[in-house]
Protein backbone atom coordinates (compact mmCIF):
# COMPACT_ATOMS: atom_id res chain seq x y z
CA UNK A 1 0.00 0.00 0.00
CA UNK A 2 1.51 3.48 -0.62
CA UNK A 3 2.38 5.47 2.23
CA UNK A 4 -0.04 8.75 2.45
CA UNK A 5 0.65 11.63 4.79
CA UNK A 6 -0.84 14.96 5.80
CA UNK A 7 0.77 17.49 7.96
CA UNK A 8 -1.75 16.42 10.49
CA UNK A 9 0.81 15.13 12.39
CA UNK A 10 1.54 18.72 13.73
CA UNK A 11 -1.98 18.73 14.41
CA UNK A 12 -2.32 15.93 16.37
CA UNK A 13 0.01 17.59 18.46
CA UNK A 14 -3.21 19.48 19.96
CA UNK A 15 -2.27 23.02 19.59
CA UNK A 16 -3.84 32.88 16.13
CA UNK A 17 -0.92 38.44 13.79
CA UNK A 18 -2.12 41.99 15.18
CA UNK A 19 -1.85 42.53 18.62
CA UNK A 20 0.78 44.06 20.94
CA UNK A 21 2.96 41.54 22.57
CA UNK A 22 3.25 44.00 25.43
CA UNK A 23 -0.12 44.15 26.34
CA UNK A 24 -1.12 40.59 25.54
CA UNK A 25 -0.15 37.14 26.59
CA UNK A 26 2.02 35.04 24.33
CA UNK A 27 1.55 31.05 24.34
CA UNK A 28 4.41 29.33 22.21
CA UNK A 29 4.07 25.56 21.56
CA UNK A 30 7.25 23.66 20.38
CA UNK A 31 7.04 20.05 18.47
CA UNK A 32 9.90 18.00 18.22
CA UNK A 33 8.86 14.12 17.05
CA UNK A 34 8.56 11.67 14.54
CA UNK A 35 6.51 8.65 14.30
CA UNK A 36 3.89 6.76 11.79
CA UNK A 37 0.13 7.64 11.67
CA UNK A 38 -3.04 6.88 9.88
CA UNK A 39 -6.55 8.38 9.41
CA UNK A 40 -8.98 6.13 8.79
CA UNK A 41 -12.93 6.41 9.10
CA UNK A 42 -13.16 9.18 6.80
CA UNK A 43 -14.64 7.07 4.05
CA UNK A 44 -17.29 5.04 6.16
CA UNK A 45 -21.05 4.64 7.40
CA UNK A 46 -20.26 7.55 9.99
CA UNK A 47 -18.19 10.15 7.32
CA UNK A 48 -18.09 12.78 10.23
CA UNK A 49 -15.61 10.56 12.69
CA UNK A 50 -12.68 9.38 12.45
CA UNK A 51 -9.47 8.31 13.93
CA UNK A 52 -5.87 9.37 13.91
CA UNK A 53 -3.55 7.07 15.48
CA UNK A 54 0.14 7.69 15.93
CA UNK A 55 2.29 5.04 16.22
CA UNK A 56 6.23 4.32 16.77
CA UNK A 57 6.23 8.05 17.98
CA UNK A 58 9.47 9.61 19.28
CA UNK A 59 10.13 12.98 20.66
CA UNK A 60 8.74 15.75 22.92
CA UNK A 61 5.87 18.12 22.33
CA UNK A 62 5.82 21.10 24.87
CA UNK A 63 2.60 22.69 24.36
CA UNK A 64 0.51 26.21 25.47
CA UNK A 65 -2.70 25.95 24.64
CA UNK A 66 -5.22 28.98 25.56
CA UNK A 67 -8.32 27.79 26.45
CA UNK A 68 -10.59 30.89 24.55
CA UNK A 69 -10.27 34.29 23.15
CA UNK A 70 -9.77 35.74 19.75
CA UNK A 71 -6.03 34.69 18.92
CA UNK A 72 -3.31 35.70 16.53
CA UNK A 73 -1.28 32.66 15.27
CA UNK A 74 2.19 32.40 13.38
CA UNK A 75 4.52 29.38 13.10
CA UNK A 76 7.98 28.00 11.86
CA UNK A 77 9.63 25.09 11.86
CA UNK A 78 10.23 21.61 9.61
CA UNK A 79 8.12 19.20 8.48
CA UNK A 80 9.26 16.29 6.55
CA UNK A 81 7.11 13.69 5.48
CA UNK A 82 7.69 10.46 3.55
CA UNK A 83 4.88 10.11 0.42
CA UNK A 84 5.66 7.08 -1.01
CA UNK A 85 7.93 4.08 -0.51
CA UNK A 86 8.98 4.11 -4.08
CA UNK A 87 11.25 7.70 -3.97
CA UNK A 88 13.68 7.78 -1.32
CA UNK A 89 13.47 10.66 1.44
CA UNK A 90 11.15 12.60 1.98
CA UNK A 91 8.68 13.81 -0.64
CA UNK A 92 6.53 16.50 0.66
CA UNK A 93 9.24 19.31 3.02
CA UNK A 94 7.81 23.01 4.77
CA UNK A 95 10.77 24.61 5.78
CA UNK A 96 9.91 27.72 7.52
CA UNK A 97 12.92 29.57 9.44
CA UNK A 98 10.98 32.72 10.39
CA UNK A 99 7.51 33.05 12.23
CA UNK A 100 4.73 33.70 9.15
CA UNK A 101 1.58 34.73 9.92
CA UNK A 102 -1.29 32.11 9.48
CA UNK A 103 -4.64 34.67 10.52
CA UNK A 104 -6.91 35.00 13.38
CA UNK A 105 -9.55 33.50 14.97
CA UNK A 106 -11.81 33.03 17.65
CA UNK A 107 -11.33 30.17 19.76
CA UNK A 108 -13.80 28.47 22.47
CA UNK A 109 -13.84 25.18 24.10
CA UNK A 110 -15.34 23.06 26.72
CA UNK A 111 -13.47 20.48 28.32
CA UNK A 112 -10.05 21.28 28.08
CA UNK A 113 -8.46 20.75 31.51
CA UNK A 114 -5.31 23.04 31.35
CA UNK A 115 -3.15 25.10 28.81
CA UNK A 116 0.21 23.06 29.59
CA UNK A 117 0.93 20.30 28.34
CA UNK A 118 3.94 18.07 27.74
CA UNK A 119 4.33 14.75 26.04
CA UNK A 120 7.37 13.46 26.26
CA UNK A 121 7.37 9.79 24.52
CA UNK A 122 10.92 9.41 24.52
CA UNK A 123 10.03 8.79 28.20
CA UNK A 124 6.07 7.76 27.96
CA UNK A 125 5.42 10.87 30.72
CA UNK A 126 2.46 12.90 29.72
CA UNK A 127 1.49 15.92 32.07
CA UNK A 128 -1.34 19.04 31.87
CA UNK A 129 -0.53 21.93 34.16
CA UNK A 130 2.78 19.58 35.94
CA UNK A 131 0.01 16.35 36.96
CA UNK A 132 0.02 13.07 35.10
CA UNK A 133 -2.72 12.40 32.12
CA UNK A 134 -3.24 9.14 30.08
CA UNK A 135 -5.60 11.57 27.53
CA UNK A 136 -8.54 13.92 27.72
CA UNK A 137 -11.19 15.29 25.95
CA UNK A 138 -12.71 18.25 24.54
CA UNK A 139 -14.88 20.53 22.29
CA UNK A 140 -13.77 23.34 19.67
CA UNK A 141 -14.67 25.35 16.32
CA UNK A 142 -13.06 23.94 13.59
CA UNK A 143 -11.58 26.96 11.99
CA UNK A 144 -10.20 27.98 15.45
CA UNK A 145 -8.93 23.98 15.64
CA UNK A 146 -7.05 24.56 12.06
CA UNK A 147 -5.62 27.71 13.16
CA UNK A 148 -4.42 26.01 15.92
CA UNK A 149 -2.53 23.50 14.42
CA UNK A 150 -0.55 25.76 12.55
CA UNK A 151 -3.25 26.05 9.55
CA UNK A 152 -1.44 22.85 8.19
CA UNK A 153 -3.36 22.33 5.21
CA UNK A 154 -2.57 25.80 3.61
CA UNK A 155 -5.06 27.19 1.06
CA UNK A 156 -7.24 24.12 1.61
CA UNK A 157 -8.23 24.81 4.85
CA UNK A 158 -10.47 27.02 3.49
CA UNK A 159 -12.87 24.30 3.04
CA UNK A 160 -12.78 22.81 6.70
CA UNK A 161 -15.01 25.31 7.37
CA UNK A 162 -16.60 26.67 10.96
CA UNK A 163 -17.97 23.25 12.73
CA UNK A 164 -17.27 22.17 15.65
CA UNK A 165 -15.14 19.14 16.40
CA UNK A 166 -15.18 16.60 19.63
CA UNK A 167 -12.19 14.79 20.45
CA UNK A 168 -11.04 12.33 22.53
CA UNK A 169 -7.51 11.14 23.01
CA UNK A 170 -5.61 8.28 24.70
CA UNK A 171 -1.33 8.60 25.48
CA UNK A 172 0.56 5.09 25.31
CA UNK A 173 3.67 3.47 24.85
CA UNK A 174 4.57 5.16 21.75
CA UNK A 175 1.42 5.83 20.98
CA UNK A 176 -1.27 8.66 20.49
CA UNK A 177 -4.90 7.60 19.45
CA UNK A 178 -7.48 10.39 18.71
CA UNK A 179 -10.77 10.07 17.68
CA UNK A 180 -12.98 12.54 15.87
CA UNK A 181 -16.50 13.46 15.75
CA UNK A 182 -17.75 17.40 13.69
CA UNK A 183 -20.42 18.69 12.62
CA UNK A 184 -19.55 20.65 9.35
CA UNK A 185 -20.81 23.99 8.84
CA UNK A 186 -20.05 26.44 5.88
CA UNK A 187 -17.50 23.91 4.69
CA UNK A 188 -16.58 20.10 4.45
CA UNK A 189 -14.67 19.28 7.67
CA UNK A 190 -11.94 17.90 8.19
CA UNK A 191 -13.31 14.25 7.25
CA UNK A 192 -14.80 15.87 3.80
CA UNK A 193 -11.06 17.26 3.14
CA UNK A 194 -9.37 13.62 3.95
CA UNK A 195 -12.26 12.03 1.38
CA UNK A 196 -11.06 14.56 -1.46
CA UNK A 197 -7.30 13.97 -0.81
CA UNK A 198 -8.15 10.36 -0.52
CA UNK A 199 -9.53 9.97 -3.66
CA UNK A 200 -7.70 12.59 -5.56
CA UNK A 201 -10.09 15.70 -5.39
CA UNK A 202 -7.68 17.66 -5.16
CA UNK A 203 -5.11 19.97 -7.37
CA UNK A 204 -2.03 18.54 -8.22
CA UNK A 205 0.76 17.27 -6.91
CA UNK A 206 -1.57 16.37 -3.96
CA UNK A 207 -3.97 14.42 -6.36
CA UNK A 208 -1.11 12.20 -7.52
CA UNK A 209 0.83 11.94 -4.33
CA UNK A 210 -2.60 10.82 -1.88
CA UNK A 211 -5.57 9.80 -4.15
CA UNK A 212 -5.63 6.14 -4.08
CA UNK A 213 -8.89 5.69 -2.68
CA UNK A 214 -7.89 3.20 -0.35
CA UNK A 215 -10.20 4.63 2.63
CA UNK A 216 -6.96 5.67 4.42
CA UNK A 217 -4.67 8.45 4.90
CA UNK A 218 -0.83 7.03 6.19
CA UNK A 219 2.88 7.05 5.72
CA UNK A 220 5.87 8.77 8.05
CA UNK A 221 6.15 12.29 9.46
CA UNK A 222 9.08 14.06 11.24
CA UNK A 223 8.15 17.48 13.02
CA UNK A 224 10.33 20.02 14.33
CA UNK A 225 8.60 23.41 14.58
CA UNK A 226 6.94 26.05 16.77
CA UNK A 227 2.95 27.81 16.67
CA UNK A 228 3.14 31.08 18.58
CA UNK A 229 -0.52 32.66 19.56
CA UNK A 230 -1.41 35.64 21.34
CA UNK A 231 -3.97 36.30 23.21
CA UNK A 232 -5.44 40.24 24.41
CA UNK A 233 -5.05 40.61 27.85
CA UNK A 234 -8.30 40.44 30.09
CA UNK A 235 -6.96 43.88 31.25
CA UNK A 236 -5.86 45.44 28.01
CA UNK A 237 -9.60 44.28 26.55
CA UNK A 238 -11.38 46.06 29.62
CA UNK A 239 -9.42 49.42 28.82
CA UNK A 240 -10.62 49.39 25.47
CA UNK A 241 -13.93 48.47 26.96
CA UNK A 242 -13.20 51.77 29.32
CA UNK A 243 -12.66 53.92 26.35
CA UNK A 244 -15.09 53.01 23.72
CA UNK A 245 -17.41 54.15 26.75
CA UNK A 246 -15.69 57.23 27.27
CA UNK A 247 -16.07 58.41 23.39
CA UNK A 248 -19.99 57.38 23.79
CA UNK A 249 -20.51 59.58 26.97
CA UNK A 250 -18.65 62.22 25.12
CA UNK A 251 -21.04 62.25 22.03
CA UNK A 252 -24.08 61.97 24.18
CA UNK A 253 -22.81 65.17 25.76
CA UNK A 254 -22.26 66.83 22.32
CA UNK A 255 -25.49 65.34 21.29
CA UNK A 256 -27.67 67.53 23.70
Amino acid sequence: MIKKQLAIAIGAALTFGGVNAANAGVYTSTADFSGNFVISGFSDATPDSFQIKLTNVKGLLDLNVPNRGVISAERKGDVALDVSPKVPGAELVSHVPNWITLGTGEITSTGLTGSHFVYDFNTNTFTSNGAAVTGGAFTGGASSLNLLLGNIFGPLGGAIGDGSVSVQHTLGNGTWTIDVTETDKNGSGFSGLFYALDNGLVPAPLSQLLGNKDGKIDGLFAVNGAVRLTVPEPASMALVGFGLAGMAALRRRKAA
